[in-house]
């Protein structure tokens, strides 16, 4: 095995779902060969006619790189298939669980030629039909390699450079006790909270604001491969979950207490995940900074939202981020702009003068 670095190279991939079609997609326009392979005959011609690669056969010797794509609970077993059918090509996988799989693979002879790997992206839709060629760029792409992986590595690097995702080394297993808080955890947490709306009426539902809608956005995740990656991080997430069951209990249990003052248990946990939030890494993966927001009356017409851009620009500030909340029933939204504090009174009265409708 050798690198083939400085070139486009030759891949497979083993899955033709959201993030290997996104990958196809990727790579095929930097100018790989990009070949896809897929049990599911639907996927496989949706994936293909998006153009993300290829669906002819491609001989064995002539793969460079297999990106194993399949759900979780099948990803050890395409591993192990893959270094056998691909005897001098680079494994490497996208699932979000590292150590179990890891554990299987290790005893295979080639194993050295398989380096675990995890890109952070993702969408609520599922599916071919929602890849986009730049769903990696600037999002973390972990790497799990072990000692003596020099050159298999080097290609896997050149897979995250290609697709303009940041690379991240980390053992196998502190990747999956992190992920089980970063990315694990939400989903539950989206999970139970929007399964609560099951019951209500369409009365109670049109009292839903933006805060349900950030809450339960992932709430929408495709349930059986959830199921597959819940289960297969047991153990971190049961020690997760054991903590977060505390917080509730205490919480329940002040609000059945009448002597208790159930708002001190509460400031504490709000209190608590004020803290947390604000460690979130902010852009570039620099320490999170505290931006400022400014909320603008916006109408539901085709171009106001450029508009408020575009005004924004000749401001001469920089959007760090922007959220959209609409008003049931009402021609107009509010689009809530994040800046930094230096900018915010430039953008405020410089957007008021504009003769827009905003609000501090």
């Amino acid at each position: 095995m050798s690198s083939s670095l400085g070139r486009p190279l030759t891949v497979l991939i083993q899955g033709t779902g959201l993030i290997g079609t996104s990958v196809g997609l990727a790579l095929s326009s930097a100018g790989w060969t990009v070949h896809l392979r897929d049990p599911n005959a639907d996927a496989l011609d949706q994936a293909h006619s998006l153009g993300a690669g290829s669906k002819d056969a491609v001989a064995a010797d002539a793969v460079d790189l297999v990106v194993v794509a399949a759900p979780p609970a099948v990803t050890s077993d395409v591993v192990t298939a893959s270094l056998d059918e691909f005897s001098r090509a680079v494994v490497t996988d996208v699932a979000s669980l590292k150590e179990h799989i890891l554990r299987q693979v290790q005893d295979h002879p080639d194993s050295e030629r398989f380096i675990g790997g995890h890109p952070l992206a993702g969408r609520e839709l599922s599916g071919p039909t929602g890849a986009r060629s730049d769903l990696f760029e600037g999002r973390p792409w972990v790497i799990t390699p072990n000692a003596g992986q020099d050159v298999a590595q080097e290609v896997v690097e050149h897979l995250i450079n290609t697709v303009r995702a940041d690379k991240i080394v980390m053992s196998a297993k502190k990747h999956d006790e992190s992920v089980a808080v970063t990315s694990h955890l939400p989903q539950i947490m989206a999970s139970a909270t929007a399964a609560r709306l099951m019951t209500l009426d369409s009365e109670a539902l049109s009292l839903s604001g933006q805060g349900l809608r950030d809450v339960t956005r992932i709430a929408g995740s495709d349930p059986d491969l959830w199921g597959q990656i819940i289960e297969g991080n047991a153990q971190a997430l049961d020690a997760l979950l054991g903590e977060v069951i505390d917080d509730l209990t205490r919480l329940r249990a002040d609000l059945h207490d009448p002597a208790a003052d159930a708002s001190t248990v509460a400031t504490d946990l709000v209190r608590k995940g004020q803290t947390g939030q604000a460690r979130i890494p902010g852009k570039h993966g620099s320490s999170a900074q505290r931006y400022v927001s400014v909320s603008v009356v916006i109408p539901d017409e085709p171009g106001r939202l450029a508009a408020l851009f575009d005004a924004v620009g000749l401001l001469g500030v920089n959007i760090e981020d922007v959220s959209l909340e609409h008003s049931p029933g009402q021609p107009v939204g509010l689009a809530t702009v994040f800046v930094i504090p230096a900018s915010v009174d430039t953008l405020a009265q410089g957007l008021v003068d504009s003769g827009w409708v905003v609000y501090r």
